[in-house]
Parts: C-alpha cells; sequence; structure tokens
C-alpha cells in the first residue's frame, strides 16, 4: 500500500468557525477558540444572515424588523470576536448572506481556510438519522476537513486539556485511511498519543475461532500506521467489538476519555441512502468529544492485503 507523494504532514494556519448563536454554535466556537490555542492559528467567525420570510413573527408576536435583527447578529458576532481576541486569537468576524451551505463554502474558498468547525444538535430516537442539513452538505463538499462538535461532546476545555488520546479509527478502505495523517498532526500539536481502531461485529466475539482475529487486526493496523510513514511515535492499535460500529467508535471513546476522534469518509457514501453511511453522522452525536472528518472522493475498494489474506471474513 504505497503511500501517496500528497501525504504530507497537514497545516492548520486558519481556521473556521459557522455560528448561527444557537447553544450548537456556541459549543463550536468555544472549541473553536481553543483550537486556534492549541494550534496556533487564527480564526474566521462567519455567520451567514438570512432576512426574516414574510409571515415571520419574533417571540412577542410582532413581524421582526429586517434592519433591527441585522444589528442585533451583527453585535453577537463582534461580541464573539472580542470573546477570541481577549483570549489571545488573532480573529476576523465575517457576517455573509444568502444560502448559509454555499456562504460557507465559499467563505472556506475565500479565506483559504485549513479546518471548518461547526456544531450540530442533538438527535432522538428515528430522527437519529436525519443529520443538521446545512452541517451534512459541509461535510460533504467541504475541501478541507471539518471538526463537528456534537451535542454529548465534553466542553471543550475539559477534551483539548485532557491527557486522553487521539483516535483514528478505520475500516481500512484505501481511500480513508489515508484522514491519518490528520490524526497524526492532531497527535503532534497536541501531545497526545494516538490510537488506531477497528471495530469489529459483536457476533465475532465469543467465536473460539476467531479468537486469533484481534491480533490479525493489530497487525494489520499497525502496518497501515508503518505505511503512512506520518505517524509521531508508536500508534496504539485496538482491536474492539459493537453491534454497530458508531457504537464501537464512541465506547471506546468514553472508555479512554479521548480528546478527539478522526474519521475518513468516502464522499459517494456520504451521498447514499444505506444505513451504514450513517457511522459518520451517529458518531458525530453521541461522541464525548469533538469528530473531526475529512471526505474522500471515491477509489478502489482496497483493503490492507495482511487483513484480506489472513482474515477475509472479518473484513
Amino acid at each position: 500500500m504505497p503511500t501517496s507523494a500528497n501525504d504530507t504532514m497537514p497545516s492548520f494556519d486558519r481556521l473556521l468557525v459557522a455560528t448561527d448563536f444557537s447553544a450548537a454554535s456556541q459549543a463550536a466556537c468555544r472549541t473553536a477558540i481553543d483550537t486556534c490555542l492549541a494550534l496556533r492559528a487564527s480564526l474566521v467567525i462567519l455567520h451567514v444572515f438570512r432576512p426574516p420570510e414574510a409571515g415571520d413573527q419574533a417571540p412577542d408576536g410582532l413581524a421582526p424588523d429586517s434592519k433591527a435583527l441585522y444589528d442585533r447578529c451583527q453585535a453577537s458576532l463582534q461580541e464573539l470576536r472580542s470573546q477570541a481576541v481577549q483570549a489571545g486569537v488573532d480573529c476576523e468576524a465575517v457576517l455573509g448572506s444568502g444560502n448559509p451551505t454555499a456562504t460557507i463554502l465559499e467563505t472556506i474558498s475565500a479565506k483559504k481556510i485549513d479546518l471548518a468547525i461547526m456544531g450540530t444538535s442533538a438527535l432522538h430516537g428515528l430522527e437519529r438519522i436525519v443529520f443538521d442539513s446545512t452541517t451534512e452538505a459541509v461535510l460533504r463538499k467541504a475541501p478541507c476537513p471539518v471538526l463537528t462538535v456534537g451535542p454529548h461532546a465534553m466542553s471543550s476545555e475539559k477534551a483539548l486539556q485532557s491527557v486522553g488520546p487521539v483516535i483514528f479509527a478505520t475500516d481500512f478502505h484505501f481511500t480513508t485511511i489515508h484522514a491519518m495523517r490528520f490524526a497524526a498532526c492532531f497527535s503532534q500539536l497536541t501531545a497526545s498519543p494516538l490510537h488506531c481502531l477497528h471495530v469489529m461485529p459483536r457476533t465475532l466475539e465469543a467465536c473460539t475461532q476467531c479468537q486469533v482475529v484481534p491480533s490479525i487486526m493489530s497487525e494489520a493496523l499497525q502496518q497501515l500506521a508503518n505505511e503512512s510513514g506520518l505517524v509521531v511515535g508508536a500508534p496504539i492499535c485496538a482491536t474492539t467489538y459493537g453491534c454497530e460500529v458508531s457504537c464501537g467508535v464512541v465506547d471506546y471513546a468514553r472508555e479512554q476519555k479521548a480528546k478527539l476522534i478522526v474519521l475518513g469518509v468516502r464522499k459517494a457514501s456520504l451521498e447514499a441512502s444505506e444505513t451504514h453511511l450513517h457511522i459518520a453522522y451517529r458518531i458525530i452525536t453521541e461522541a464525548p468529544c469533538p469528530v473531526l472528518t475529512m471526505a474522500f472522493a471515491s477509489q478502489p475498494d482496497l483493503a490492507i492485503e495482511t487483513v484480506r489474506r489472513k482474515a477475509p471474513a472479518a473484513v
């Protein structure tokens, strides 16, 4: 499995956080400020203003005044910028307009953003498979990694100052393994241990004939880490079991008090409708820490040769 010439250690010099001033966005802003301090990066805070449509009503029952609403948004945006500057972050506030997804993506390109940060709200019951539309679209289309702060994530201060690891969760897909360089970068920049994780089906856990599988998977993970040529130090390679991949990753993150989860995701799977493609969304909404996601264009489905040769039924 050759390493791509493009697999150099990424830099995170300029970050963007998109806010709609909701509780989820406030958590994302706190994470953005702390992340900038940890990475010594500058920050762009973006709010996309959407004028009230006809028939909209304010909480007092009166039709909202567009100019007054615009001024409040401007004031709130400047308050967030002041908080970032007071914390020691070089920060720019941008008040955009139009379609939120398009404006966020345009700003990412125009400002040459290295990492976008967004918040998302809790999902319940059958709604677990329905993800915030703007965040989902940005995850699918952004040219840079997206750091999402889900509803169960611990406070950013505790997450970034914890001694927990950065977890790179992988299914060995050839395309997504390149996300390891982002995990390695955060591991280095935050002086955190790096864990490479693969989740296996719960049905194999009690199978005596499959007891060798975890060691095979760990060997494959170690090979993946070695061949990337980018991992700082020796990563811990772990396999775990779960009825769902998302549950396995989240449970492991809780046990390890993880600082960050890193996922490589195929863009084609994010746009499809099969159940398995919701794994990334479920991890984001259930994770106890922020989740960094990088979407890659699809490539041939090649797994690590060690796994294919020794344990084809486990992949």
